[in-house]
């Protein structure tokens, strides 16, 4: 494991690009508060009011994320990340702005979302094919780990802040500090100056567009462990995108301490995420989907916990747990997704990989707050985590999840 850490620090580029991550996860951190607790606070809002803004952001990402692998396989993935994200931190600060001069009203800051969640489906398979390009394959999981690191850090850092900053001085200037992050991690990235494979000759001429997503939908389908952990984290994230975007935030408000305990349990998570890493840098198990895939019904009984609801110091044990099984499963589903997946259509196959997990999505945020207002917050809260544990186990019951095996460290595509 030392070796491994030795060996990635002395990349300029992943020291770089592990900056940019981890600076812009203080901002990710920051806005789930700031946006939730300023479009609770709108006069004439509740939970459907905050359904509406979540889900505009997540429906965009929805469906472009194709194009997005797309557009990153062909322009460069530094490229497309750090335009992204310099792009994005305007989009976020122009909400905050709309909260600090009292201008915010839902439909603005659903337009807002919109444009923020079509820049995110270009970032994220742009980010998932960036790693392999600046490191060496065999240092590939200690490069997750230590990007998960940073990521965890800063999101526990920014949950901390954010709950901070809305509690003395209202949401406003906690997104615009989320919209700084953004623009610094966007700038940084940029500076890696990675050629694309037209640039270094590797290709001479682009095939077609339709071509590229048939080619990436080939590489995803033939593949049955990607099929069967992507349909069943898609209702799991489902539940879990409601549960953190809307259900939480009305819970905490309507039974518990309000933004502060919001803090206190993202910030748990955050603390359980940096834990899962830890674990994830020693752990190389034989059958990594197993350990990916076994700790994630810990999700759904911490929504459970939520529903009850329990005491802020039972939520926060929940939420830390959940935020090491998390962890190690985006650990062990990258690694996997990035040693068994052709290096040259990575971006491609993420693409389809975020949209099958997040097509569910926008249904969860969008249907949260409805369902609360009909049948209650804690009901709804009940039927998520019941689904997400029930999906969970559902995934090892597949023999091509249960068998896929850690390649080894001269091997990099099946």
């Amino acid at each position: 494991m030392l070796h491994d850490l030795k060996t990635l620090w002395k990349i300029k580029r992943f020291r770089v690009l592990l900056t940019a991550r981890t600076l812009s996860n203080i901002g990710n951190g920051m806005s789930p508060i700031a946006m939730a607790f300023g479009v609770l606070s709108l006069p004439g809002s509740n939970a459907s009011s905050l359904s509406w803004v979540t889900a505009s952001h997540m429906v965009p990402i929805v469906l472009f994320l194709l194009l997005g692998g797309v557009v990153a396989d062909r322009m460069g993935r530094a490229r497309v990340v750090g335009y992204a994200d310099i792009i994005g931190s305007f989009v976020v600060a122009t909400s905050g702005v709309l909260f600090l001069t009292d201008h915010a009203t839902v439909p603005l800051l659903c337009v807002n979302a919109f444009i923020f969640g079509t820049l995110n489906a270009l970032w994220w398979p742009a980010f998932a094919g960036l790693l392999p390009e600046v490191v060496p394959s065999e240092n590939l999981q200690a490069a997750n780990s230590l990007v998960g690191l940073g990521t965890n850090i800063g999101f526990t850092l920014g949950a901390t802040m954010g709950a901070a900053i809305v509690s003395t001085v209202g949401p406003g200037w906690a997104i615009i500090g989320d919209g700084l992050t953004f623009l610094i991690a966007g700038i940084l990235v940029l500076q890696l100056q990675l050629p694309t494979k037209m640039q270094t000759g590797e290709i001479t001429k682009h095939p077609s567009m339709i071509s590229q997503l048939r080619q990436g939908w080939s590489e995803f389908y033939s593949r049955k462990w990607i099929v069967v952990i992507v349909i069943c984290f898609a209702f799991i994230n489902m539940c879990f995108e409601g549960f953190l975007g809307v259900l939480a935030p009305v819970q905490m408000k309507e039974a518990l301490g309000g933004a502060r305990d919001m803090g206190l349990m993202l910030f748990a998570f955050g603390a359980g995420n940096i834990g899962g890493v830890l674990v994830s840098l020693r752990l190389k198990p034989k059958h990594p989907l197993i350990v990916a895939m076994g700790g994630m019904p810990i999700v759904g009984f911490w929504m459970l916990g939520a529903a009850v609801p329990f005491h802020i110091g039972v939520l926060m044990i929940l939420a830390f747990v959940s935020g090491i099984a998390m962890d190690l499963f985006f650990v062990m589903w990258m690694t996997m997704f990035q040693t068994h997946v052709p290096e040259e259509a990575l971006s491609r196959v993420s693409a389809y990989d975020a949209l099958g997990s997040t097509v569910f999505a926008p249904f969860g945020l969008f249907l949260a707050g409805p369902i609360s207002l009909w049948i209650g917050t804690s009901e709804t809260l009940y039927i998520a985590g019941v689904i997400a544990i029930v999906m969970a186990c559902a995934a090892l019951f597949n023999k091509d999840v249960r068998s896929l095996e850690r390649v080894s460290e001269t091997i990099t595509v099946d």
